[in-house]
């Protein structure tokens, strides 16, 4: 699994990265970002730029309980670490999105 940096770079040296193999099914993206208007359209366009076979009926919202903040988990095929580096870069880009695990 590719560890990503907060600069979006991935983390090469990594001594305990767990390995995954790719492709791989089922793997979870979870987005936190401000509840604004059009952000789950916006990630949504994003994920399905870098994973366009991603399940979009599979997905799963929380609002925080001051409705601040919404979170999202997709379930994409992880292609390779590079796409999971890029993927992590753009959505990290949008201004609203404040955490992508």
């Amino acid at each position: 699994m590719a560890l990503i940096t907060k600069n979006g770079d991935q983390a090469e040296n990594a001594v305990d990265a767990p390995k995954i193999e790719f492709p791989c099914e089922n793997y979870v993206i979870k987005v936190v970002s401000l509840d604004a208007d059009g952000i789950h359209t916006e990630i949504t366009n994003c994920l399905l730029c870098h994973a366009p076979e991603m399940n979009t009926t599979a997905e799963k919202s929380n609002r925080s309980s001051k409705g601040r903040f919404v979170s999202f988990s997709f379930r994409i095929v992880a292609q390779s670490e590079g796409q999971l580096a890029a993927l992590h870069r753009d959505l990290m880009a949008i201004e609203s999105v404040k955490m992508v695990l």
